[in-house]
């Protein structure tokens, strides 16, 4: 039966939204199998897992956040953008089109990610579409931060040229003081990049999103569990004193951020894409919850 078929079918069995996710018990995070394991977890791997200072739950959690996600396709565009451009002179439209084929996948990278958290997805229907729509925005303007800060694709004139036909001037600008402020640990910056994933900002676009959740405390209660563990890895792995350094890094490169959200937030193509992600990413995780209502009828 088809996805559409079977959604239809919930619904005439007298099934509503309110049955999505209704109070569900938590479940352990989950388990990330990445095609692209192999050099990523042995960065992690190479931390023995010390339990005074992080609890085995955390030491999982920082697992999944750290996998979850992926940004392997990023990092293969992120070299072929810079393979081409070193390459003879690029031909404007092949390299618009690698260009596309990036922004893409950020959004892409940004889907999957947002559908293998779980804390995301066990939020009740209604929160969960507002924190969709915060993190479908924040994630990839903060992904792409980071892939351009590590290839440094910005000293690219074809890149800079291409993005800012996308974009505008004043979103590149932004973009380039935010560079100064990039985590290059790719293990703090995932984990910064959950917390700004779950950060709440003002919509400049459309004034008829909801942005009050039915459940403030559930959401304070992800944030501070992901800040938690953000600091107690910082402690054990630089010690005190640099992870103070370093969680200051954290919040300079999350302000960063914030500001540059406000010119992207009125770009069309970013909001179309982020619109479109939104919409995709509540079909599938709808339809999970239809599976889950029909296996315990």
């Amino acid at each position: 039966m088809c996805t559409p078929c079977r959604l239809k079918k919930c619904f005439q069995y007298g099934m509503t939204t309110d049955k999505f996710r209704p109070s569900r018990s938590t479940k352990s995070l989950v388990k990330i199998e990445s095609p692209y394991q192999s050099e990523k977890l042995s960065i992690l791997n190479s931390f023995k897992p010390d339990h005074s200072l992080l609890t085995t739950s955390q030491w999982t959690l920082l697992s999944n956040l750290y996998n979850t996600f992926d940004e392997s396709q990023l990092s293969l565009l992120g070299k072929s953008l810079v393979d081409t451009h070193n390459s003879l002179q690029p031909m404007n439209v092949t390299y618009q089109k690698l260009v596309e084929n990036y922004l893409l996948s950020l959004y892409e990278t940004t889907g999957r990610y947002l559908r293998l958290n779980d804390d995301i997805c066990k939020l009740s229907f209604t929160d969960r579409f507002i924190v969709l729509r915060n993190a479908a925005d924040n994630v990839p303007c903060m992904a792409c931060a980071f892939i351009i800060h590590h290839f440094d694709l910005f000293s690219l004139d074809s890149f800079l040229k291409t993005l800012t036909a996308i974009y505008g001037h004043r979103p590149v600008s932004l973009s380039l003081l935010a560079m100064k402020f990039i985590i290059s640990d790719i293990v703090i910056f995932k984990l910064a990049l959950s917390l700004f994933a779950l950060s709440k900002i003002t919509y400049l676009y459309s004034p008829n999103i909801p942005v009050d959740l039915t459940n403030s405390s559930t959401l304070f209660h992800i944030q501070n569990k992901y800040a938690e563990v953000t600091w107690k890895y910082l402690n054990y792995r630089y010690g005190w004193y640099e992870a103070v350094k370093h969680f200051q890094s954290i919040i300079y490169c999350l302000m960063a951020c914030t500001m540059l959200m406000a010119p992207v937030q009125s770009v069309s193509t970013h909001v179309d894409n982020v619109d479109s992600l939104v919409e995709l990413t509540e079909v599938i995780l709808i339809l999970d919850d239809v599976d889950e209502i029909i296996e315990t009828k």
